[in-house]
């Protein structure tokens, strides 16, 4: 296998690796302030997280916690945020990522992403 196709796959796995250790520290957090959608509905969980996704496109960052929530309480029960009803919002985003540029990573992103870097070249013992 040419190197460029295992260095890609191999950025990818790391990628991969990184966006679920996020997603498992939001899960953690989630339950440490107490799991506060835990009596809605799917339905309900659904109708919250896509306004909150919508708001959070318009440029509203002040749901992030509350969306990251919402994803973390149906993740909790086996389901995924319902990324089909927000497609022409995902499409903005990626357009407007393709624009900016990856130097357009605020700090604390290249600090989280660093961090967790350096914590997967720790012993796992």
């Amino acid at each position: 296998m040419p190197k460029r196709k295992e260095s890609k796959r191999a950025d990818m796995a790391l990628a991969e690796a990184y966006l679920q250790h996020e997603l498992m520290n939001e899960t953690k957090d989630y339950l440490d302030r107490g799991r506060l959608f835990e009596q809605l509905s799917i339905g309900e969980l659904n109708e919250k997280w896509i306004t909150a996704f919508r708001r959070f496109v318009a440029d509203d960052s002040s749901v992030v916690l509350e969306m990251d929530d919402l994803a973390a309480e149906l993740r909790l029960r086996s389901w995924e945020p319902p990324f089909d009803a927000v497609q022409s919002e995902i499409s903005k985003m990626k357009e407007t990522v393709r624009r900016l540029g990856p130097g357009s990573l605020p700090d604390s992103a290249h600090d989280r992403i660093a961090a967790f870097l350096v914590q997967r070249k720790k012993p796992s013992n």
